[in-house]
């Protein structure tokens, strides 16, 4: 990482902010990130495939070192004798697949934006539409309880006219045992003058 980015990044920062520019060290410094953008990508597909071999991280240490260092200048070499003469082979190809992938990026953007937006506004009139409904529900709902409200004065309303009325009728049945039990009294006590007067008189 040190070796690899770092450092070369120092030494491309110094060339940059040297004057005058020096075109050629400063070509060079392109050269080396165009070269290490294009390992660190293959990297991703070929480090599980061969990182497993002896010295791996050694010899890509190595090869990073080779083209950044100042005696060797292995990013010029590089980039003259392989990138250079593939890509301007390939130029027209590459640049069409990058017309046809940014086409197809903004189609795919599009379309999901499309979907978000979509989905945004359902979202929202269900929102809009659960709120609305809200009151209407809040209103069957005190109505309910009014209603409940209602059956409970009308039940607690009849139940307080049967005790009432068992209670008007418990009072008349005492009233009528009362006045029997006067007049079996009464009877008892004419009964028994009458056995006293029948004494008295033999």
């Amino acid at each position: 990482m040190a070796f690899g980015y770092v450092y070369p990044a120092y030494e491309c920062f110094k060339t940059v902010e040297r004057r005058p520019l020096e075109i050629f060290q400063l070509l060079f410094w392109c050269h080396y990130w165009i070269i290490v953008a294009l390992l660190t990508v293959f990297e991703r597909v070929g480090d599980p495939l061969i990182s497993w071999l002896p010295l791996y991280n050694e010899a890509k240490l190595a090869f990073f070192i080779y083209l950044w260092h100042p005696k060797t200048k292995g990013a010029t070499y590089m980039f003259d004798v392989v990138l250079q003469p593939f890509i301007s082979k390939h130029e027209a190809k590459i640049d069409r697949c990058l017309v046809e992938l940014r086409l197809k990026t903004a189609d795919i953007a599009a379309l999901f934006w499309h979907k978000t937006t979509s989905c945004s506004q359902t979202t929202l009139l269900d929102l809009l539409r659960n709120v609305s409904w809200m009151p209407t529900s809040q209103t069957c709902h005190n109505q309910h309880w009014h209603n409940l409200k209602k059956d409970e004065t009308e039940l607690v309303g009849k139940t307080t006219k049967c005790v009432s009325t068992m209670e008007n009728r418990v009072a008349a049945d005492d009233s009528k045992k009362k006045v029997s039990y006067d007049e079996q009294l009464s009877k008892s006590k004419r009964r028994k003058w009458r056995v006293f007067n029948f004494i008295c008189v033999k």
